[in-house]
């Protein structure tokens, strides 16, 4: 038995990323297939089948205030709510997923897109706290400052999803050369 060496360490570390991937693939589903108060199934139901503004590849300030409208009252609480529970956790834990699968790839040098991809994502939410607690005055920039950070964090999440990916197959590769 070797203590400390490379293949002492590596089985633990497997388990902690695959243990973390589990948890970020099974928050993803529960928040967006459960319905539950705080989920994305009910949030869209309030809002008359809409999707949420973070959910959205972008959208216009009306498209915003016609959200935050279709929500009601009690929407923008539970959205509110979510915003400050919910995607509290999510966000780093995404982050975290995605540049620990960085780090362990062929792609290190790009493990910071994980971690600037939750970084966004509270920003993001950050600005739709804004927005809801604002309501119903109209805060056009503040809703292109918001929607802006949308496509910035989906774009990053996607773009770790597809780094890590890559990553995890150059070294595989590598690996099988040696």
């Amino acid at each position: 038995m070797v203590e400390g060496g490379e293949a002492g360490r590596a089985r633990p570390g497997r388990w902690r990323l695959a243990a973390l991937w589990g948890a970020g693939v099974a928050a993803l589903l529960v928040i967006n297939l459960c319905d539950l108060p705080l989920s994305v199934p009910r949030l869209r139901a309030l809002a008359g089948g809409q999707d949420l503004l973070d959910l959205r590849l972008g959208y216009a300030p009306e498209a915003a205030q016609q959200y935050l409208t279709a929500l009601g009252e009690v929407g923008r609480t539970r959205y509110l709510t979510l915003l400050w529970t919910v995607d509290l956790l999510l966000p780093a834990l995404f982050g975290v997923v995605l540049w620990s699968t960085l780090r362990r790839g062929a792609l290190r040098r790009w493990s910071w897109v994980g971690l600037a991809a939750g970084l966004v994502d509270y920003l993001e939410n950050l600005a739709l706290t804004g927005l809801l607690l604002a309501f119903p005055a109209p805060l056009p920039v503040l809703a292109r400052i918001a929607s802006g950070l949308t496509v910035t964090k989906l774009a990053l999440y996607a773009a770790g999803v597809c780094l890590s990916a890559a990553g995890a197959l150059l070294a595989k590769r590598r690996a099988s050369t040696r």
